[in-house]
C-alpha cells in the first residue's frame, strides 16, 4: 500500500477508535502528583543566591516535588536527577546535546554500482531531471540533451521525440503538485525527462541551449541518481546511530528507571505503566537529534530543515517501536537547492523520515478536532468527549505508548519556580472575577449565571477558543484569531502603569496567574536569549510554548509546532490536567514542540472558586542591603505561607520613611509567592522604617509588620 494511503487508512482507523472510546460527557481526571516523573540535570553548576539544593536544575526539581505532595497520602512527584555517561563530556550542560557522529542527515545508503555520493551531496533523482528556462529569446531548435551512464561509460543522446522527455510551460508554483501549462511562444519552458528510460543506475544529464543571437543560455552537467539503488539506513555510513549520546544520557537512564523492579508499586506495577506525565525543568537540555538523526521540515527548502527534537518529545514517544520502522525511499522537491539560480528544480532522493511526523497516525491521543480549522473543507469541530488519558492509555492496544512532557523553566530558578506557583494558585482560583476590571462590574457578576451553566452552554452552542472564554465572562484581546490568547492578560488598573483603564497588553503589564500566549515565529525558540519565549516567562505566563531549537539545526517553526488552544480549552477548563491537554491539542511528535507548563495545573472552572483569604507570609520583612557609589539599595522581600488547601501569591507594596525625608512607596511588578523588591537611592548610615502590604490577585490584603534597618555606611 502507498505510503500516503496507508497514513490516510490510519488516520481513520484512530479517529474512528477515537470516536468509540469517547463518552456523552466528559468525565474530568485529576493525576495524583506520584503519577509525575520529574527529571532534571544532576551535572549541572549553577548555584543562585538563596536556593536550597547544592544547584539549580535539583532545587526546581525538588521545589516542584514539594508544592505537589500530598499531606493526606504522601504521594509526590518521583524525581530522576541525570549525569551525563562518557568520561570528561559535559553533554547535558549544553543547550542541545551533541553527537559524534552526525552522517545519517538523509537518512539513506547506496547500494547501487559505482562511487557513492559524497557526504552532503545533493543527490538528485534520476526519473525527475527537470529545468526550466525562463528566457523568452530561446532558440529551441538549439537545445541538446545527451545522458551518460557513469556505470558503464555509454552516452546517449535524447531524440525531441522521446517519450521519456517533456517539454512544457513554466508551472506557476514548482514543487512535486506543480501543473504545467502548455508551450507558448515568448515565454518560458520547462524541459523534464526520466532519465531512467536510457539508463540504470547513476548518469549525467547534458543540457545545453542558446539564444536567437547565439549567446549560451544554459550549458549544464548535472549528476542524477537511480532512486532504486538507496535502502532506509538508520545509522548512516558509519554504522553509529546519530543518537547514541542522546539515548545513553538521557533515554536509557529514564527507561531503566521506570523498568527497574526496586522502584515499582506496591502492587508490582512498574512506573513505567503508572507515570502519565514526564517534567524536565531547568538546567535539562532542551534539543538532542530526532529518530535515526535524519534531517526533517515541513517547507520544500531543504534550509530549513533539521536533525534536532526538542527533548520533551523524544521522552513522549520513548516506548515507540522506531528500531523496527523502515520507512520508504521516496523524492521530494527542494526549492533552494544547488543551482537552482540556473532554472535546475531538485527532486532529491530521501527517506520519508524527512517529513513531519503527526497527526492521529504518529499521536493516536490527539483529540480529532485538532487544527481542523487548518484543513481545507473540514467539517467544524464536534469535539467529542475522549476518556481520560489514563484508561485511554491503559485500553489501546497499539504500539504507540505515549508520556505527556512538558517543561518547567524560566531565564532563572525563581521564574521556574513561578510557572509552578501560578498554575497551583490558579488550580484552585481561575475564574473571571479573578481580573480587576470584571470583579468591580458587580452589576454584570449579579446577572452572570453560574460558571457550571455557562461551560454547558458553550458545549450546547459549540463554541470554542475566544469565543469560548468570552462566554465565560473572561476578557479576550486576541493576538491568534479565534484561538483565545493572550489569556488572563492583567489590565493597566492592575498595575502601576499609567496607561489608561482598559489596556491590557502583556509586555507591560504581565499575566495573572492561569495566563497562556504562545506564538508562532521562526526566531521564538529556547536557544535563543532573546526570543520572546524568554520575555512571555518573565512576565509571568503560566502556560506558552517555543521551539527547542528555533533554527541552529532544528526544524523551522510552523503554525502548528504547538497546540490548538481551542482543544487546550475545552479539556482544562472542565477537568482535565494540563499534561492531558497538551498531549490532546498537539498534532507532531519528533518534532521541534516544547511545551512549557506545569502538567498538574488543573482549573476544572465547575469548581474553582473565588478568593476571600487575605495572603500570609510566613515570616516577617526581610532586609538586605548593597552600597555602592555612595548610594544603598535594599533588597526587601518576604515569602508567603503555603497551604495546598488555601496557595496564595500576591503583590507587594514597600513604603519606605526616614526622619528627614518623605514616605516612598514602591510596588512588585508580578504576583509571586516570594515578592522582593529593590528600593534605591538610599542614604547609607541611615535608618529606614520599612512598612509593607501584600495584594493576591483578587484584591485581599494584609499588612507586615514594621521593620527598621540601618543602611550600612559607604566604607563598609
Amino acid at each position: 500500500m502507498p505510503l500516503n494511503k496507508f497514513l490516510i487508512v490510519a488516520v481513520f482507523v484512530a479517529i474512528t477508535a477515537a470516536s468509540a472510546l469517547a463518552g456523552d460527557k466528559l468525565k474530568p481526571y485529576a493525576a495524583t502528583p506520584d503519577r509525575v516523573l520529574v527529571i532534571y540535570n544532576a551535572d549541572w553548576k549553577n548555584r543562585s543566591e538563596g536556593s536550597a539544593a547544592e544547584q539549580d536544575s535539583r532545587e526546581v526539581a525538588e521545589y516542584f516535588a514539594a508544592m505537589h505532595a500530598d499531606p493526606k497520602s504522601g504521594k509526590k512527584p518521583y524525581l530522576l536527577g541525570l549525569s551525563c555517561r562518557h568520561p570528561g563530556k559535559k553533554h547535558l550542560n549544553d543547550w542541545a546535546i551533541r553527537e559524534a557522529s552526525t552522517d545519517n542527515r538523509n537518512g539513506i545508503a547506496f547500494r547501487g554500482k559505482g562511487p557513492a555520493p559524497g557526504r552532503g551531496e545533493l543527490i538528485r533523482d534520476s526519473r525527475k531531471v527537470e529545468v526550466h528556462i525562463s528566457e523568452p529569446d530561446a532558440d529551441w531548435e538549439t537545445l541538446r540533451i545527451s545522458c551518460r551512464s557513469e556505470v558503464t561509460g555509454e552516452e546517449k543522446v535524447v531524440p525531441p521525440i522521446s517519450t521519456a522527455l517533456q517539454i512544457s510551460g513554466i508551472p506557476a508554483k514548482p514543487g512535486n503538485d506543480a501543473v504545467y501549462p502548455p508551450p507558448a511562444d515568448g515565454k518560458g519552458r520547462s524541459i523534464r525527462l526520466d532519465a531512467t528510460r536510457f539508463f540504470a543506475g547513476t548518469v549525467t544529464v547534458s543540457i545545453t541551449l542558446k539564444n536567437h543571437a547565439g549567446t549560451v543560455l544554459r550549458d549544464l552537467k548535472l549528476r542524477y541518481h537511480d532512486i532504486r539503488n538507496f535502502i532506509f539506513s538508520p545509522t548512516g555510513p558509519d554504522n553509529i546511530p546519530d543518537d547514541k549520546i542522546l539515548e545513553e544520557d538521557l533515554l536509557t537512564p529514564v527507561r531503566t528507571f521506570l523498568e527497574d523492579p526496586r522502584n515499582a508499586l506496591p502492587d508490582g506495577t512498574r512506573l513505567k505503566d503508572h507515570i502519565l506525565y514526564i517534567v524536565v525543568v531547568h538546567g535539562v537540555p532542551y534539543a538532542g537529534n530526532g529518530i535515526f538523526g535524519v534531517d526533517h521540515g515541513v517547507t520544500s527548502s531543504w534550509g530549513e530543515h533539521g536533525s534536532l527534537t526538542s527533548v520533551e518529545q523524544r521522552l513522549q514517544t520513548i516506548y515507540y517501536p522506531w528500531a523496527t520502522l523502515r520507512p520508504p525511499v521516496i523524492s521530494l522537491y527542494n526549492s533552494r537547492g544547488k543551482d537552482s539560480d540556473k532554472g535546475v528544480i531538485n527532486h532529491l532522493i530521501t527517506t520519508a523520515m524527512r517529513n513531519p511526523l503527526g497527526g492521529a497516525r504518529w499521536n493516536p491521543y490527539m483529540h480529532p478536532d485538532t487544527y481542523s480549522y487548518l484543513q481545507k473543507g473540514a467539517p467544524p469541530p464536534t469535539f467529542i468527549n475522549l476518556p481520560p488519558f489514563e484508561r485511554e492509555r491503559r485500553e489501546k492496544k497499539g504500539a504507540f505508548f505515549a508520556y505527556a512532557v512538558s517543561r518547567i523553566d524560566g531565564n532563572t530558578p525563581e521564574e521556574a519556580k513561578r510557572l509552578i506557583d501560578y498554575a497551583v494558585y490558579a488550580s484552585k482560583y481561575l475564574r473571571s472575577e479573578m481580573d480587576a476590571e470584571e470583579r468591580v462590574d458587580t452589576l454584570k457578576r449579579f446577572l452572570t449565571p453560574k460558571l457550571s451553566s455557562l461551560l454547558e452552554s458553550a458545549v450546547v452552542e459549540k463554541s470554542s477558543g475566544g469565543k469560548e472564554l468570552a462566554a465565560l465572562g473572561f476578557p479576550i484581546r486576541e493576538s491568534e484569531g479565534g484561538q483565545g490568547v493572550p489569556f488572563m492578560v492583567r489590565p493597566a488598573s492592575d498595575t502601576a502603569s499609567p496607561d489608561k483603564s482598559g489596556t491590557r497588553d502583556w509586555r507591560r503589564s504581565g499575566f495573572y496567574p492561569g495566563g497562556i500566549e504562545r506564538f508562532v515565529k521562526s526566531s521564538n525558540g529556547l536557544n535563543k536569549k532573546d526570543a520572546g519565549i524568554w520575555q512571555l516567562i518573565s512576565q509571568g505566563v503560566t502556560v506558552t510554548a517555543a521551539g527547542s531549537p528555533a533554527g541552529s539545526g532544528g526544524p523551522h517553526i510552523t503554525n502548528t509546532t504547538f497546540w490548538d488552544n481551542r482543544v487546550l480549552l475545552k479539556y482544562l477548563l472542565r477537568g482535565r490536567d494540563l499534561g492531558e491537554c497538551f498531549l490532546r491539542s498537539t498534532y507532531h511528535v519528533n518534532w521541534s514542540t516544547s511545551l512549557i507548563g506545569d502538567p498538574l495545573f488543573h482549573p476544572d472552572l465547575n469548581h474553582t472558586i473565588v478568593d476571600e483569604t487575605p495572603p500570609r507570609a510566613s515570616k516577617g520583612l526581610a532586609i538586605q542591603w548593597a552600597v555602592r557609589d555612595g548610594k544603598a539599595t535594599a533588597m526587601v522581600g518576604t515569602e508567603l505561607d503555603f497551604d495546598p488547601s488555601a496557595p496564595e501569591v500576591a503583590l507587594m507594596n514597600v513604603t519606605v520613611t526616614a526622619a528627614d525625608t518623605q514616605p516612598s512607596t514602591t510596588r512588585t511588578a508580578l504576583y509571586s509567592r516570594r515578592p522582593t523588591i529593590a528600593v534605591t537611592g538610599l542614604k547609607p548610615g541611615s535608618s529606614y522604617h520599612f512598612t509593607a502590604e501584600l495584594t493576591d490577585p483578587y484584591g485581599n490584603r494584609s499588612v507586615l509588620r514594621e521593620v527598621v534597618s540601618a543602611a550600612p555606611g559607604s566604607g563598609q
